[in-house]
């Protein structure tokens, strides 16, 4: 592993260690996915600065809010990352009742505000919304039993891309239709086709090379989710030039995080853990956004970083509700 890859690692576990020390009583399985958003970035976790931004959180929005649901860690962090975060919570609130006025409320729609917020210019935000909406509408009438409001962030990242509706949705459906024969979740499919749709190259290329990193990470022993961990091999299939390295970088890392208390055995689990091994190699391509995306600003690293979390955030929910209906029963 080279020095730049052992150093992130070093600072994501380093991060994971300090929500785990600071948030004993929020969702644990939110800690890799706090500790990436600011591993991306760099830095070092500051938790007097995060448990400010819990408070503002808090203190703006109702008990029952879409924004204190299981992802409310994950945003608090996003949060703790602004230099005015009270001025941005502002702003994010204002986005998120414009998209109310679009989409039903869930536990997707505060990060799709703060998707908008990073990106959008302030008298766009209308706009915005409702070309997401009419995305939406698209994918759903394409498959009306896959689509949910997990998909509502996606239709986002699309809405701002250079994109036009239909371009959209006839760049998606091509790579879904390649890609459903080899992954057996239809829904997995669906959201890995919404990233590799960010991307200009021709569908059969960028599926193949997804299937590719696929394929070799199995051949290492490293056989990646094939849930709604997908979408990560779609974010690294449009920011990596050499596949080979990245496979090397990725089993690296997962031998690394492996030996670490909380990702072995007893810890996340090996999906989840080959996940976040992906999710921290990409960070390393963030830095140069892919010469083939539809735009800068589509693919640039907060997207990525979007993209990354949405993954994972998605696993969590899925998790979560998997282990609460098992005790129910």
């Amino acid at each position: 592993m080279n020095d730049l890859l052992k150093h992130r690692c070093e600072l994501f576990v380093r991060n994971r260690d300090i929500m785990k020390e600071n948030f004993r009583w929020e969702n644990s399985m939110m800690f890799p996915l706090c500790a990436s958003i600011y591993t991306e970035r760099g830095l070092e976790m500051h938790a007097d600065k995060i448990k400010l931004c819990k408070e503002i959180i808090k203190t703006n929005t109702g008990i029952f809010s879409s924004f204190k649901g299981i992802p409310f860690m994950a945003l608090v962090t996003l949060l703790s990352l602004e230099d005015y975060p009270e001025k941005k919570f502002s702003d994010v609130l204002k986005i998120h009742d414009i998209l109310r006025n679009e989409f039903h409320s869930s536990s997707y729609l505060p990060l799709s505000a703060f998707i908008i917020s990073y990106i959008s210019e302030t008298n766009d935000y209308g706009r915005i919304a409702k070309k997401s909406k009419g995305i939406y509408n698209k994918m759903k009438n394409e498959h009306p039993f896959l689509t949910s409001s997990e998909d509502c962030s996606y239709a986002v990242l699309t809405a701002l891309s250079n994109l036009n509706e239909n371009e959209a949705i006839e760049e998606m459906e091509k790579c879904y239709d390649i890609l459903k024969s080899k992954f057996f979740s239809s829904n997995a499919v669906q959201s890995l086709s919404h990233i590799l749709a960010l991307d200009e190259r021709n569908a059969v290329d960028k599926c193949n090379i997804t299937i590719d990193i696929f394929d070799k990470l199995k051949e290492r022993n490293c056989k990646f989710g094939t849930g709604i961990e997908l979408s990560v091999l779609g974010l690294l299939a449009i920011t990596t030039e050499d596949i080979d390295t990245t496979i090397n970088e990725i089993v690296e890392v997962n031998e690394y995080l492996s030996s670490i208390k909380g990702f072995g055995t007893f810890g996340i689990g090996k999906t989840q853990r080959i996940m976040y091994s992906a999710i921290l190699v990409s960070q390393e391509y963030q830095k140069q956004f892919s010469k083939h995306a539809m735009n800068i600003a589509a693919v640039n690293s907060i997207t990525n970083l979007i993209i990354a979390q949405q993954a994972a955030m998605t696993a969590v929910i899925a998790s979560s509700a998997a282990a609460s209906s098992a005790n129910s029963n």
